[in-house]
């Protein structure tokens, strides 16, 4: 019986790619599109089934890594060189967050979509990696559980089977202390989630231990709720708002696009600037400018007309 013949190229491929990325086999099976399993016995040269099919899985893979790559060199004059890009939104972001930190309470930051504020949140986190928590909410995990369960899992705490205990335990971790708890797409919490997480910015009456900041961040729904027609049912919450700061895509400056799109300021393309200054400014915000200027690039054009083509083939248009 013929022994089976291995791509050595190959195996040495899937060698390098998990040494750049710094991860296992394990994690790299999945995005590969076969198990841990199957990954380990090929690489050993010891796999029982088919090899062309797995080869073919890697060839594939490796393929989309290389495309990805070289399109994004190929983008690499166009874009910033850092990764975060400070802007009037992100950056009063970051400094609302560090004023609740120091300040504790409760600070609201809301309005449009795409505009900034995950971005200063993050940057903040990433600066400020064991005071704060980031955790972000969606339909499905704004109860009272699920916000005790993403808490109590950034801040490593065993979780409990009675919810008392598991409120004790991350008031344990938080309270006395500097830290931070921002929540993203805040809007998505209920009424006693809220109510329950604001407790923990008052000092725990039991260890007498003061509380810490949380940081809401999300559509302008999270704070009407508390302002509008429900203010009866939010008052205790309203009470305890250190700050209320709203965001409009209108506040995107042209110094934010000159930093978001420094490519066009180099090239004096001062049309093109005004047309995705408009873009930020719209229903669209800057992750729609963003979007619409990086098809531009893949697409080798980011003249006016380029980006003017690309925001209509996208039905992004300014408003």
């Amino acid at each position: 019986m013929m022994s089976k013949v291995y791509n050595s190229a190959l195996q040495a491929r899937v060698e390098q790619f998990l040494k750049e990325k710094g991860i296992s086999r394990a994690k790299a099976a999945p995005m590969m599109g076969m198990s841990d399993a199957t990954l380990s016995l090929y690489m050993s040269s010891k796999y029982d089934g088919n090899v062309g099919n797995i080869e073919s899985k890697l060839t594939e893979f490796f393929k989309a890594q290389d495309e990805q790559a070289a399109s994004a060199e190929k983008a690499l004059p166009y874009k910033p060189i850092q990764d975060y890009i400070p802007t009037s939104i992100s950056e009063d972001v970051y400094k609302l967050i560090r004023y609740c930190q120091l300040e504790k309470g409760m600070v609201i930051i809301h309005g449009d979509a795409g505009i900034g504020k995950t971005k200063g949140a993050e940057k903040f986190v990433r600066d400020n990696p064991t005071s704060s928590v980031y955790i972000q909410a969606t339909p499905s995990t704004g109860t009272v559980g699920s916000v005790l369960s993403l808490v109590a899992r950034a801040l490593r705490v065993t979780e409990c089977r009675k919810k008392v205990e598991l409120i004790a335990a991350i008031r344990e971790k938080l309270d006395g202390t500097n830290r931070i708890i921002i929540i993203d797409e805040a809007q998505h919490l209920q009424l006693r989630a809220l109510d329950e997480i604001r407790a923990w910015t008052e000092p725990n009456p039991e260890t007498k231990l003061s509380g810490i900041g949380i940081a809401l961040i999300g559509n302008t729904t999270v704070y009407s709720r508390m302002a509008g027609r429900q203010e009866a049912q939010f008052s205790q919450l309203f009470s305890r708002i250190r700050m209320n700061r709203p965001c409009s895509t209108r506040e995107v400056t042209d110094e934010d696009v000159k930093a978001l799109f420094p490519k066009l300021a180099e090239e004096g393309q001062k049309k093109e600037a005004a047309f995705l200054h408009g873009i930020c400014q719209s229903k669209w915000g800057v992750r729609g400018a963003v979007n619409v200027y990086n098809n531009a690039v893949n697409n080798e054009d980011i003249t006016y007309t380029g980006l003017y083509n690309m925001a209509r083939n996208m039905g992004i248009g300014v408003v």
